[in-house]
């Protein structure tokens, strides 16, 4: 063997040397295997390695063998060998000597059993065992000594040196007697080895118990799956779409976690769910089940119930869509035939009229499967009589009846032919109706032409996204792919939607084909009023190419992105456009302006250019005028290339700006975080790469100034100080009330600039600072933005002129991402108080979701909804979600009523998750849609009457406060007055504002009601407890003092009281006004003892309408007492956010700033 070892390593030392004198260097293989050869000196270690480790595996091959054999032969012994049955009597349940006899069992029987066993042969053999005669030999019993015998044996088969005969089958059937003891019988605490043995054993028996169990349970679930997989409405070849599947599993996720927050407890699944992007992706049974069950195998019993029937919801959720989908197509195409001139519009009010004649010529078992087309949700609700709302049963229902708006003509039956007249006749034809555009913009002047129609409304703006032109692109507004609501005009969207909903969930198919064919002959267009739609929509794709123009045009003037334009620059070019000819025509639209002011805003400029083309004279007509004009300006606009890349660069960083408001979710501190790191970037690119530091101090009241947000070295001197008006120095007032920028080129030498890090010695405070001032559209001050180079050391610190104006500009834009940040909250506090109202009223809606669209994407061409608020069930107040999540369209199937609502800026209902559903849109001014509220109706589905009244009427109070509240954000609209707590502005009007309008609207529906409405009260000699104890409130609400008398406690001395004094009463009074001096606790006791409900089916109008008066007024009451318990002695501006805390920015080189 050493030989063969020798012989071994010769050769492969010789291989080795063979191997180093190849050519070239190569590395050539070993023995044509492939494998590098080893390097020089460590052949002989490799070959013994491989030796000894051939050896190990030889021996371990030969005792694994020998073990199996070993291992057969027991096996075939015990097939051929029985086991002694006696053995089992050594087995007692006796523990007293359990220890003795497995001692014996195991020592001693072994070996003394065959022993005896042979002493009884040998004794057999030499015949002893047979009895004998009393005399008889006794020769061989003295030869023979059993006791030597048995001594002989025991030593000869000493365990220790003969084993055991294993094939004996006594001493098989001791061992197995030994080994039961062992594990039954013996104590535990004793045996120590015998516990271990007994949980190992008892482990592996419930691990197989529990794989046996949860495979049993695998099979039954998967089996539920292929089960389950047949309901979905499949593909032509049996498969399900995959991103079908991974949207029902994530939509579970979310219904089981409501938060939709990751710190939230909910269902967890096996493994994480990826969305795939390939739509065409499919699944076949087998697959799916596969599929479904990674993610579910893990899941309780009851989650997974849960489980299946959410997925039985969403496949009956699915198979209704792809109905739906069936009725869109010819929908389409309808929308197209009935668009003869082309528009992309219809008119809406003749739609209505159309689906009006339909439902009325319908028989009633058809009816009941539709939606009226004269109530909610067809018609929305500012269309709709105020009165309606409030009405008891009987009047609300002969409301209905009547159509809405305006006397319109019978509409035509089902078999109207081909040349019925259009239900609203030459009247609806003047009014094609485009949708509302930028009226809620308030940087984007409306700019009116004059063949303008004049019953055009102020909502009835440009949609530039239906033109396919861009917007512009500062705007803060809604998202631009979404419909605009108009009144008047419905697009493609709107269309299908309002016809989903007239639909509704149960509408048969023969009823679909005839609502198409009446549409198709019931609506027609005159050529004439084809011709005046054409016109209209010429008109405004020119002044939408007017306005781009003009932007575009303002933007190449304002290269920096100060957002301003100087007006002295502006009056030089126009003098010299036609060598001066025209400055008399120019001097007049410099008057249009009004007083004269050093700089034009984006909206100046337009309106300027404006005035400046109508007071020209028309030489090649209008347009041609319109041209010259703007490649005149623009030829003296022109930048070198320098400055154009300087200004494409900042006007991008300014969009950032932009961005962050947009998909902020709410928050301030995104938008913090951009200003800074566009003010850092632009003193890199174009600020010689000087070291900069920047703050926000936002104005509260106007005699203090707050220090919100700084660079990350600021904020152990800057963040969350205050500067006061009455301190010696402060230059950032100086800005406030100038409405300009403040330079300073040497901060150490103006003193008047207050220095909040005093530890800075006197020598170091070199540098610049810039005050910019920051205000809201309507020209409020809001703050300062100040810009400082304190901690530049090189002699380069002072701002330029192009960076001051830079700087404006991100002042600009930062206030409208202030403005838009704010209006989303205050949009949220509404809401707030009117779900909070909606919820004491209305029991049957059981949840109610906000949602706020953001722009999806660095283009923006789709959309996210961030989930903001949910309605806590316990409080009855919403909550606003401290990680709000986003809903992508494509992630999210199973809520595309959500997304349907936003495109169409329309109200819908509908049934997902198995539950009655109601998405309501938040809209702007222009009609918009910024948000929507998502309503549960729970189970059921089917809301009370009184409760869907109720609803109506707070939609249609949240769309009123809304859009007011942004007309005086955008400064369209100035600050109404209606109470008196509304003079403390800022969030405590907005607390107010929705229940504001809800009185509001019912002071007129009482001041409309008449003495023969009253006369019914009157009459009542015993009247119903619901008509007393309204009475008896209003009465308590009015005079408190009256609580336990018989003013109010006896009906004949309270119907007394019903006159036209009462009216003037209700009419003026102010719940949160500081002399009102009512028991609220009282209130709340009279009014609990009233059902909602009772009061409904009493029919009463002027009870409805006073109980709805006090209910509201007794809302106020308790807002307002929260209101002066959570105010605090520092006034509070309407422009300041107190909810979102100071915010510090981090940065490379953003140093502390001179302290403003």
């Amino acid at each position: 063997m050493a030989a063969s070892s020798g012989c071994d390593l010769l050769s492969g030392s010789m291989q080795l040397a063979s191997s180093e004198r190849v050519p070239g260097g190569a590395e050539p293989d070993r023995e044509g295997t492939g494998e590098r050869a080893p390097p020089p000196g460590q052949g002989w270690k490799l070959t013994l390695d491989a030796q000894v480790h051939r050896k190990a595996l030889e021996l371990q091959q030969r005792k694994a063998a020998e073990l199996k054999r070993e291992r057969e032969a027991g096996q075939k012994l015990e097939r051929r060998v029985a086991v002694d049955v006696l053995a089992s009597d050594w087995f007692t349940p006796d523990k007293q000597t359990a220890h003795t006899r497995a001692y014996l069992l195991e020592g001693l029987l072994p070996t003394l059993l065959p022993g005896l066993e042979k002493l009884l042969t040998e004794a057999g053999n030499r015949q002893l065992l047979e009895e004998r005669a009393p005399g008889g030999q006794a020769g061989a019993e003295q030869e023979f000594n059993p006791i030597n015998y048995l001594a002989q044996h025991l030593m000869r088969n000493h365990p220790k040196i003969c084993p055991s005969d294993p094939s004996h089958p006594y001493t098989r059937g001791l061992r197995q007697v030994l080994q039961q003891l062992k594990e039954e019988q013996v104590d535990l605490e004793d045996n120590r080895l015998v516990q271990l043995k007994l949980q190992v054993r008892e482990t592996r028996e419930e691990r197989v118990r529990a794989e046996r169990v949860r495979s049993q349970v695998g099979e039954m679930r998967k089996e539920a799956l292929r089960a389950q997989f047949t309901e979905w409405s499949l593909e032509p070849d049996q498969t399900l779409q995959l991103r079908l599947v991974q949207n029902a599993l994530r939509a579970f996720l979310e219904i089981s976690s409501p938060d939709l927050s990751p710190e939230s407890s909910g269902v967890q699944y096996d493994r994480e769910l990826d969305s795939t992007d390939d739509a065409q992706q499919t699944l076949k049974q087998e697959h799916f089940e596969e599929y479904v069950f990674s993610f579910i195998a893990g899941l309780p019993t009851d989650d997974f119930e849960r489980f299946l029937l959410h997925l039985s919801l969403c496949a009956q959720d699915h198979r209704q869509e792809e109905h739906r989908e069936r009725w869109r197509r010819p929908f389409s195409q309808l929308f197209q035939d009935c668009d003869c001139a082309k528009t992309g519009f219809l008119d809406r009010r003749r739609v209505l009229s159309t689906l009006e004649g339909f439902y009325d010529g319908c028989d009633e078992s058809v009816r009941v499967t539709l939606h009226n087309p004269r109530s909610w949700p067809v018609r929305d609700p500012g269309e709709l009589d105020s009165t309606i709302f409030w009405n008891g049963p009987s009047e609300a229902k002969e409301k209905e009846e009547e159509p809405a708006g305006e006397t319109q003509e019978p509409s035509p039956p089902i078999t109207a032919s081909t040349e019925t007249e259009p239900a609203n006749g030459e009247e609806g034809a003047g009014e094609p109706g485009a949708p509302a555009g930028d009226e809620g913009r308030p940087q984007l002047e409306r700019i009116e032409i004059e063949e303008t129609d004049s019953d055009e409304s102020e909502e009835g703006g440009l949609d530039l996204t239906t033109l396919g032109l861009e917007p512009d692109p500062e705007s803060l507004g809604p998202h631009r792919g979404v419909s605009a609501f108009d009144h008047r005009a419905l697009d493609l969207p709107q269309f299908l939607q309002l016809l989903d909903t007239f639909l509704g969930e149960a509408a048969p198919d023969y009823v679909v084909q005839s609502l198409v064919g009446y549409l198709r002959v019931g609506y027609r267009e005159t050529e004439q009023e084809r011709l005046m739609r054409l016109e209209k929509t010429r008109k405004e794709a020119l002044l939408a190419q007017r306005r781009l123009a003009l932007d575009a045009l303002f933007e190449k003037c304002d290269n920096e992105g100060s957002g301003l334009l100087e007006r002295g620059e502006l009056e030089r070019a126009l003098s010299r456009y036609k060598e001066g000819a025209e400055g008399g025509a120019i001097s007049r639209a410099w008057q249009c302006l009004g007083p004269p002011r050093p700089s034009l805003t984006r909206g100046d400029f337009h309106a300027l250019l404006q005035a400046v083309i109508s007071e020209l004279p028309p030489e090649g007509g209008q347009e041609g005028g319109f041209d010259r004009l703007l490649q005149f300006l623009g030829e003296s606009a022109e930048r070198s290339l320098a400055e154009r890349s300087r200004g494409a660069k900042r006007r991008k960083w300014l969009l950032q700006i932009h961005r962050a408001a947009l998909t902020g979710g709410a928050s301030l501190e995104p938008v913090y975080r951009a200003v800074f790191q566009t003010l850092h970037r632009d003193a890199e690119a174009h600020g010689n790469n000087k070291l900069i530091s920047a703050s926000i101090a936002l104005l509260e009241g106007n005699e203090r100034l707050r220090y919100t947000a700084c660079t990350a070295e600021d904020a152990p001197y800057v963040l969350n100080k205050e500067l006061t008006r009455d301190m010696a120095k402060g230059v950032s007032f100086t800005a406030v009330d100038d409405g300009k920028p403040v330079h300073v080129p040497r901060v150490r030498l103006h003193g008047n600039v207050q220095f909040w890090n005093t530890l800075r010695p006197d020598e170091e405070r070199k540098g610049s600072f810039v005050a910019v001032p920051l205000r809201d559209p309507c020209g409020r001050a809001i703050g300062v933005l100040g810009v400082d180079t304190l901690r530049e050391p090189q002699e380069r610190n002072i701002f330029l002129r192009h960076e001051i104006d830079f700087y404006q500009g991100v002042g600009n834009m930062f206030s409208l991402a202030f403005q838009h940040v704010l209006s989303l909250k205050n949009i949220l506090c509404i809401v707030d108080s009117a779900t909070s109202w909606l919820y004491s009223r209305a029991p049957s809606v059981r949840s109610v979701t906000t949602y706020l669209m953001e722009p999806a994407g660095e283009t923006g061409s789709g959309y996210t909804l961030r989930k903001m608020m949910v309605l806590d069930s316990q409080t009855g107040r919403s909550r606003l979600l401290s990680s709000p999540a986003s809903l992508r369209r494509r992630d999210h199937l199973f809520r595309d009523y959500l997304f349907k609502c936003c495109d169409s800026s329309e109200a819908l209902s509908c049934v997902a998750y198995g539950e009655q559903r109601v998405a309501v849109p938040l809209r702007d001014p222009g009609g918009r849609a910024l948000g929507v509220v998502d309503l549960s109706c729970g189970q059921q589905g089917a809301l009370r009457p009184h409760e869907r009244r109720d609803l109506q009427g707070m939609v249609r109070m949240v769309q009123a406060a809304c859009c007011q509240l942004l007309r005086e954000t955008s400064g369209l609209a100035r600050p109404s007055r209606l109470l008196e707590a509304e003079g403390a502005g800022g969030e405590e009007r907005v607390a107010l504002l929705f229940l504001r309008f809800m009185l509001e609207d019912l002071r007129g529906c009482v001041r409309r009601l008449d003495h023969q409405s009253f006369a019914e009260l009157k009459s009542y000699k015993d009247p119903p407890p619901v008509v007393h104890q309204v009475l008896r409130a209003v009465l308590l609400m009015l005079h408190p003092h009256w609580e336990e008398t018989p003013e109010i406690d006896r009906w004949s001395q309270c119907r007394l009281k019903v006159n036209s004094d009462l009216v003037r009463k209700v009419l003026h009074f102010d719940p949160t006004a500081r002399s009102v001096q009512v028991e609220r606790e009282d209130l709340e006791a009279c009014l609990a003892g009233i059902p909602r409900g009772e009061v409904w089916k009493h029919g009463s109008l002027p009870a409805e309408h006073l109980y709805n008066w006090v209910s509201v007024c007794l809302s106020l009451l308790e807002q307002a007492e929260k209101l002066r318990q959570s105010r605090e002695p520092a006034p509070s501006n309407s422009d300041t956010l107190q909810k979102d805390p100071p915010h510090q920015a981090t940065g490379r080189n953003l140093m502390p700033p001179a302290a403003l």
